[in-house]
């Protein structure tokens, strides 16, 4: 029998309050969601109650929080100047130390009943070597080794890690159990590349969490719905599951639609089911 896949969402994306996030899940037949921030204020941000109610609101409407999508590492590097800004969505790093988010993560992740935890490489900086990430994820994955996490390293155009190539590279640098790599396949587009479907299929054993977007570049070079845009997802998509056989992914769309975000959200969750069903068929 076929994997059955997790369809999810990130919350925020919406822009809309909890309360309509949940019911939008419901009309949707969505029973997972991805956190990130709440009105405008990141999960991070919250105070312990107000993190306990949301997560008490979500699981009383029977939806499970499948990620907790923090902005860890999306910032510049100590010592290093960033070359592109990146949106923290509504966390602000202050003087805290990276200990001091990891610690407020884990609180937040246990909080929400989720082991999953999103992650970034710092913003992109000129001459960037990978083992200059070492000291800041031996530090985070210690602490998901206490904690009991799963760190995913997203490639994110604004940050060092930007495609399927270098997420690669990282995984077999570091090969942890603790750590994973978050596909996104829409932000490789919107570096400018296109990925390769061999490629990212050998990264799937690396995988257990992809989010979905897509990037047209006829539509004025920004996102759109999922099947509405330049990435071939059809073929992607069943090259990546193909190479995934018997195991359950979380397939999340982060829509980033900002001009129509309930029904771009709407209508990607609509095609990433038929995409998946037809890939698994």
């Amino acid at each position: 029998m076929a994997a059955q896949h997790t369809i999810a969402f990130v919350n925020d994306e919406l822009k809309a309050p909890l309360a309509e996030t949940i019911a939008f899940a419901q009309e949707n037949g969505v029973s997972a969601l991805e956190m990130r921030s709440i009105e405008g204020r990141n999960f991070l941000a919250l105070s312990p109650d107000e993190q306990k109610d949301a997560a008490r609101q979500i699981a009383d409407a029977g939806i499970k929080v499948v990620g907790l999508a923090s902005p860890l590492l999306k910032w510049a590097a100590p010592g290093r100047s960033a070359g592109r800004l990146g949106d923290q969505f509504g966390f602000e790093i202050g003087s805290r130390s990276l200990g001091e988010i990891a610690r407020l993560t884990a609180e937040a992740a246990h909080r929400l009943g989720t082991r999953n935890v999103r992650i970034f490489s710092f913003l992109t900086y000129e001459g960037f070597k990978l083992a200059e990430l070492g000291p800041a994820l031996d530090e985070l994955l210690a602490v998901a080794e206490r904690e009991d996490l799963v760190l995913h390293v997203e490639n994110e155009p604004v940050c060092n890690i930007r495609d399927e190539t270098d997420l690669m590279a990282l995984m077999q640098a570091l090969g942890h159990p603790r750590l994973k790599a978050l596909l996104d396949i829409g932000n490789i587009y919107a570096t400018g590349t296109t990925p390769d479907a061999e490629r990212m299929a050998a990264l799937m054993p690396f995988v257990d969490h992809m989010h979905f977007k897509d990037f047209s570049i006829g539509a004025g070079r920004r996102h759109v719905a999922v099947g509405e845009g330049d990435v071939p997802y059809g073929a992607f998509i069943a090259a990546c599951l193909a190479a995934a056989p018997g195991r359950s992914l979380t397939l999340s769309v982060e829509t980033h639609v900002p001009d129509d975000p309930v029904g771009a959200t709407q209508r990607s969750l609509v095609r990433l089911r038929e995409l998946a069903a037809a890939a698994t068929a």
